[in-house]
């Protein structure tokens, strides 16, 4: 019996190890991500504005809440992708995890990039790089996005580069 405890809580320590380690459990959360949501980020991580548009819908919208953008159809979504391209360098999508139920699907993932002027172009760019996270919410008509909202803090962007955000202070009591 004691042979038996032995060999029961040695797998369970191994299963754990595994479960804790990079590559499996990185592993793990890429079975979980739908296909949509790892097409979205790779035209995000290529840089491919046709790839990206071609995820949407004809009617589709890319929304960003915190740039207060909102870009319509497939060229208008491709455009956007190009914007940004242009204005940050290395602009990379890191997928934590995403759900999805029925037409539906939340995606936690982390933004980074390097300012190269674009967020004031009163000054010259910090060269400084960033690291935000975001929840981006995706309506689906079939397996196309017909609609997708990026909720980030833009402050936390412009803090990280080096730029100014605007302190807010909560009213007294």
């Amino acid at each position: 019996m004691k042979k038996i405890r032995n060999v029961v809580v040695g797998g369970v320590v191994a299963v754990l190890a595994a479960l804790t380690s990079g590559s499996v459990a990185q592993a793990q959360v890429s079975q979980r991500i739908p296909h949509v949501v790892k097409a979205w980020a790779d035209a995000w991580n290529t840089g491919n504005a046709a790839k990206m548009a071609s995820l949407f819908t004809d009617d589709g919208t890319y929304q960003d809440n915190a740039f207060q953008v909102a870009m319509s159809g497939h060229q208008g979504v491709a455009t956007w992708v190009e914007i940004t391209e242009r204005s940050i360098r290395n602009a990379h999508v890191d997928v934590q995890d995403a759900f999805r139920s029925g037409d539906r699907i939340a995606v936690r993932w982390t933004f980074s990039g390097t300012d190269t002027g674009a967020f004031d172009k009163t000054r010259p760019a910090t060269g400084k790089s960033f690291s935000v996270p975001v929840s981006t919410l995706i309506d689906l008509r079939g397996e196309r996005i017909r609609q997708l909202t990026d909720y980030y803090n833009l402050a936390d962007v412009l803090r990280q580069v080096g730029l100014p955000a605007g302190p807010w202070t909560p009213p007294s009591q």
